[in-house]
């Protein structure tokens, strides 16, 4: 399983967005936005889907 991550604007670390996907298997119409209360700077970042990358979470669905 992959983590779903983005990139905090304002310090460039990745953060963690809450969802988890088998990343081969995603289709692109599962994941389009989104927004979320950063854990690095306080902020709520908004999102969309071309700017989300996968992370190996190391654990099994």
């Amino acid at each position: 399983m992959s983590r779903i991550m983005i990139t905090c604007p304002e310090t460039g670390k990745p953060i963690y967005t809450g969802m988890n996907f088998d990343w081969p298997a995603i289709e692109p119409c599962v994941v389009q936005q989104g927004s979320l209360t950063c854990p690095r700077c306080g902020q709520v970042h908004e999102w969309r889907d071309r700017e989300v990358f996968p992370e190996e979470d190391g654990g099994e669905a």
